[in-house]
């Protein structure tokens, strides 16, 4: 069906942001926000064919302009955290505004979360897509280099939302993007995912402090509580996650050129699934823990571990620990990476 879109809401700066609304022919809905590039909402049936919104997000865009833990949010320069906020290229020597004390988080006060991208729609091979594009400039939140970014949001007839990325710089800059969505497979609101039952295809996490200062190592999970490689219910491994956060996770096969399974997720009440595909080589499995009870969402509040994010991406600290990813983009580049979250029930 072809992507429909509405008016969302004025910004600050008078500009009017849009709604855009993905349908497919199993009637999977998916509304995204050009503010952002916010995921704000996905209808998705359960095992007797009743539809909820299984993603957390806002009530109405003012919500989002009041600030929230990047619900559905394209996330970068880069997605998670640079240590204290400083990094070196080519001998030359940055610093970041630190956001989230003693780090650099997200990509900054104004990251890619909290910008109007441009909005079209377009048609490739039969598939319609929303595509959002903007050019990060030079020096913004302190990155070199001016961006020019793309992310194209498709929903196919599979019942998966495609989450497509091409990003090019004119001087080298870190890059390490993300979608944050938090989902609930009872539906948003409905208490939290900690009966929600994960697997994450993956043999070792990378290894931060009790700020969540990443440390430029990793670790096995064989033997820990952050062993997903088989199934397991988030509840019953909680207490020995670190934090309570969960972990970044990295994946085998690293960079692959087709997204691959990476990791999946089941409710068991609802029977609805979702799974996770990506071309990435890092995976941050995050249970919401710090979240706190009372923050507003759509129909009321949330509380802690109300959902569950799978953010597919690179090692967020690459640009000071080359050996564990590479999240550095240089001029001539071009930056491309593919997720996919499948929905589907069990009976």
């Amino acid at each position: 069906m072809p992507i429909s879109s509405s008016p969302y809401g004025d910004l600050p700066t008078g500009e009017t942001a849009q709604l855009f609304t993905l349908t497919n022919s199993h009637g999977l809905k998916v509304t995204i926000t050009n503010y952002g590039g916010i995921v704000v909402s996905i209808l998705a049936p359960d095992r007797d064919g009743n539809f909820a919104d299984i993603a957390l997000g806002k009530a109405d865009l003012a919500g989002y302009l009041a600030g929230h833990p990047y619900f559905g949010a394209i996330t970068g320069r880069v997605a998670g955290r640079v240590t204290h906020g400083k990094f070196s290229i080519d001998g030359e020597d940055y610093s970041l505004v630190i956001n989230n004390e003693p780090n650099h988080l997200h990509g900054g006060l104004v990251g890619f979360d909290k910008i109007l991208w441009n909005a079209e729609v377009v048609s490739e091979s039969g598939q319609d897509k929303l595509r959002l594009t903007h050019r990060d400039p030079d020096g913004a939140n302190g990155y070199p280099g001016n961006v020019d970014c793309r992310v194209d949001y498709s929903l196919t007839d599979e019942d998966e939302l495609v989450i497509d990325y091409q990003f090019s710089t004119d001087k080298a800059t870190p890059l390490v993007v993300t979608n944050h969505s938090y989902f609930n497979l009872k539906g948003q609101g409905e208490g939290t995912i900690l009966d929600h039952e994960i697997q994450i295809l993956a043999n070792e996490v990378a290894v931060c402090d009790q700020e969540m200062t990443l440390l430029g190592e990793k670790r096995s999970v064989e033997g820990q509580a952050n062993d997903f490689r088989k199934p397991a219910v988030i509840a019953d491994r909680l207490s020995g996650l670190h934090e309570g956060h969960g972990d970044g996770y990295f994946l085998p096969e690293g960079r692959t050129a087709e997204p691959r399974l990476v990791a999946r997720v089941r409710e068991p009440k609802s029977g609805r699934t979702l799974e996770a595909l990506t071309t990435e080589p890092y995976l941050q499995f995050y249970t919401s823990a710090q979240m706190e009870d009372g923050e507003p969402g759509k129909t009321g509040s949330y509380v802690q571990y109300s959902g569950v994010c799978l953010e597919a991406q690179e090692y967020p600290d690459s640009v000071n620990s080359p050996e564990l990813g590479v999240g550095v983009i240089r001029p001539g580049e071009n930056f491309t990476s593919t997720t996919i979250y499948r929905f589907g029930v069990e009976a």
